[in-house]
């Protein structure tokens, strides 16, 4: 760190991008640019666009994975080229200097910057090791939450540190690859979000971290009441859920345990929460509110019904109250009656203008028994049955008039379910593409010469009748398909496959499952592709490509 920040002090000032996969990397650039005296911009994702964006207005880019760099030069923080710095000869940071840029999630909206300063990371650590220091202990720390967003670098990176413990440097995305990790620490800490913690919540080896697993954080978005009562039964304890945002840094916590009938939040001792009387909105005052507050306190547009011991529920978001015809509806409980019903996993509702009419749609996670309604019955025959459990309690000009179902909801590598993503799925375009046999798309991540994504497998690929007797499964020909699009997508063109240099298939790919595949295109035109889960590898290999694309041959 000292000297990397002895480099710094020859280059330009002010803010430079901050983009690493290792979380040790991230806090050795960050503690040298803020003892030269610089900040750091955290991107709100690595798409190409973005960073270009970024590096407009930046001093330099600081990154442990250059080819995610498309445009210029960038300076690793581990091979920084200097030497013989001395460690203890470290300016003093001051509380009010600029730390860091973060980007808030875009859940309802575009992402925006927000600044922290030294003193709004430095309180909100402390806080966090007045509240549960003494129950992690000697814990090695492990994050599934980027530390390049608020949550994963309070959690998984500065408190670890401040507080002199040990933290894993690698984000083990999925249960398989955890588990054996965190056992083989002994004693350790989880900071996650929902949607990894209900696949370790429903992880074969879970159990075995009884004992060993600390503390579980949750954060990002709601935790199912199911999913935490899962973990509760399995590690003995319910994960503490913290409520928070990239403005407003940490607001509360709660723990919904078993056999209580209210979980209510409490607030964090440092932050004041008060309640709007007009539409029940939430204002809060805390050190950690890093935008302008006003006189009232900060509104984070979450409903709220306070108790006179500070403690709240949470009664939705304000932004969930929309307008159909004349009438208002808040789409919260609706939600929430929908995921009670036995052919529903999860679900999202929005509302989308047709015609210039709003109505309210539904992206739809089926259950098990769901999607066989779905394969014996129709899309009418399950959007009937569904209707049904919403007559009770809301008029017909509510419910949803158009469906989407999906084996996931679109949640970003946050956890978090922005109105773009769910919205997108109504476009004609989207919709036109999930009839044909694509895999449903759920992130994505590309360089100059690769592309890798993030999917799930549809139910009803037009491939699966048939094939084969035992269940349906993906034909290796179509895997392949898929990989050869994407280097499309990379080169801008349709590519030929000249030749097939080694190809194995080994597990197969079924309806629902998770998967990430991704490809790289090498200068002589060679195509590595690999396609992975949480617990199995299910294909890799690598092609040759024609030198000509398809379609650049003479027109007959």
């Amino acid at each position: 760190m000292a000297n990397l920040r002895e480099r710094l002090s020859d280059e330009p000032s002010g803010g430079w991008v901050l983009l690493t996969e290792d979380a040790y990397a991230f806090a050795v650039a960050l503690l040298a640019l803020w003892h030269s005296g610089r900040y750091a911009i955290s991107p709100p994702n690595r798409q190409p666009e973005s960073l270009r964006n970024l590096q407009t207005r930046a001093a330099g880019i600081l990154c442990d994975r250059p080819e995610w760099i498309a445009e210029g030069p960038s300076v690793h923080p581990m091979l920084s080229g200097a030497s013989g710095a001395d460690p203890d000869k470290l300016p003093e940071l001051g509380p009010n200097s600029p730390a860091i840029e973060l980007y808030t999630s875009g859940t309802t909206g575009s992402e925006k910057p927000v600044m922290k300063t030294i003193a709004h990371l430095a309180d909100e650590v402390a806080e966090l090791e007045a509240l549960w220091g003494d129950r992690v202990s000697d814990s090695v720390f492990f994050s599934t939450a980027s530390h390049q967003h608020l949550y994963g670098l309070l959690f998984g990176v500065l408190w670890p540190l401040a507080a002199a413990h040990v933290f894993q440097s690698q984000h083990f995305l999925h249960a398989g690859e955890a588990v054996p990790k965190m056992i083989d620490a002994q004693s350790c800490v989880l900071a996650t979000v929902p949607t990894h913690l209900k696949r370790l919540a429903r992880h074969s080896g879970t159990e075995e971290l009884r004992g060993v697993c600390r503390l579980v954080f949750s954060s990002g978005g709601p935790l199912h009441e199911e999913t935490a009562h899962e973990i509760a039964r399995t590690l003995e304890y319910a994960p503490l859920e913290v409520l928070g945002s990239t403005e407003t840094g940490g607001i509360a916590w709660r723990s919904q345990e078993l056999g209580r009938s209210q979980n209510l939040w409490t607030p964090f001792p440092s932050v004041l929460v008060n309640c709007d009387p007009e539409n029940q909105g939430m204002l809060i005052r805390s050190p950690f509110v890093s935008v302008e507050s006003g006189d009232t306190g900060f509104a984070t547009g979450d409903r709220i019904s306070p108790l006179p011991n500070g403690s709240f529920t949470l009664e939705g978001r304000l932004d969930q109250v929309v307008k159909i015809g004349e009438k208002r509806l808040d789409l919260s409980p609706m939600e929430a009656k929908l995921r009670e019903h036995l052919l529903i996993e999860d679900v999202a509702l929005l509302t989308i203008d047709r015609e210039g009419t709003r109505r309210v749609a539904a992206v739809t996670v089926p259950s098990i028994a769901g999607w066989d309604v779905l394969d014996k019955e129709g899309r009418r025959s399950f959007g009937r049955i569904i209707r049904l459990q919403l007559a009770e309690d809301w008029d017909p000009i509510f419910h949803p008039r158009y469906w989407r179902m999906v084996p996931q909801l679109p949640e970003n590598s946050r956890g978090k379910l922005t109105r773009a993503s769910l919205s997108k799925l109504f476009s004609i375009s989207e919709f036109d593409a999930s009839s044909s046999d694509r895999p449903t798309l759920i992130e994505e991540f590309r360089g100059p010469k690769f592309l890798e994504r993030a999917c799930v497998v549809p139910h009803d690929l037009s491939c699966f009748p048939g094939h084969f007797p035992d269940g349906p499964v993906v034909p290796g020909v179509l895997e392949l398909d898929w990989a050869i699009e994407m280097a499309a997508d990379i080169l801008g063109q349709s590519p030929q496959v000249e030749s097939v240099q080694s190809l194995k298939f080994m597990h197969p790919l079924r309806p629902g499952d998770s998967f990430r595949i991704k490809v790289c295109v090498s200068a002589e035109g060679k195509l590595d592709l690999r396609l992975w889960g949480e617990e199995h590898e299910f294909a890799r290999g690598r092609v040759r490509l024609s030198p000509e694309p398809v379609g650049s041959g003479d027109s007959p």
